[in-house]
């Protein structure tokens, strides 16, 4: 007999896909703010998975869209991720339909090998990072305050931001040492910032 775990916290990004949030991690402000370098916004689509008999199987009901806010700094990123989940049969069991998180990681230089370290403060708990110098692989893994009964320990990002496609592909895994449990495929379209020389046509005229 197959062991069914319940998807209770399951977690998606940051850029990331699901589960419970702490609160109080955005941090407050007076006023606008300084600047950001760039800002970009994506928008996609996740897909669950669950590992059972020592197999993906997937689990639609927990399927979501999302959007992220991603605005970078001359020395840290801090990212607003948006996600909803539509399947009428998700059951509540990772959260809210709709979750907001947040996400802020601070870049070290380039060390002599070109790898950028990254500490990670977010939503989903605190952890470490590392990429390449022109952010376009990047690993993470977050460390959530959780009991030690839960199923998963910890979450491991990894990302590839494809820029000259406008496309970042993502995959999120809960994982309990390193045994997986959960992962959730996400796929996000780069929405940059652009003015119209006129109304854009809409579908629905």
């Amino acid at each position: 007999m197959t062991l069914r775990i319940p998807m209770a916290l399951m977690v998606f990004l940051t850029l990331a896909g699901c589960g419970s949030s702490r609160s109080g991690v955005i941090p407050p402000q007076a006023g606008p703010g300084p600047e950001p370098v760039l800002t970009l916004v994506w928008a996609g689509r996740g897909e669950a998975e669950r590992m059972e008999g020592g197999t993906w199987k997937r689990v639609p009901e927990f399927d979501y869209e999302f959007t992220v806010e991603q605005r970078r700094y001359a020395t840290h990123w801090e990212s607003v991720k948006s996600l909803r989940r539509r399947h009428p049969g998700y059951d509540g069991s990772a959260g809210p339909r709709e979750q907001t998180m947040f996400f802020r990681l601070d870049y070290t230089a380039p060390d002599p090998k070109g790898r950028v370290s990254s500490t990670i403060r977010s939503s989903l708990g605190d952890g470490t990072g590392h990429t390449d110098p022109e952010f376009r692989q990047a690993v993470m893994e977050m460390h959530p305050d959780l009991s030690r009964f839960a199923p998963f320990d910890r979450y491991r990002i990894s990302q590839v931001y494809a820029y000259e496609r406008g496309v970042l592909e993502e995959t999120v895994e809960l994982l309990k040492g390193e045994t997986p449990w959960v992962r959730n495929l996400e796929q996000a379209t780069l929405y940059a910032p652009h003015r119209f020389d006129s109304a854009p046509t809409s579908a629905a005229r």
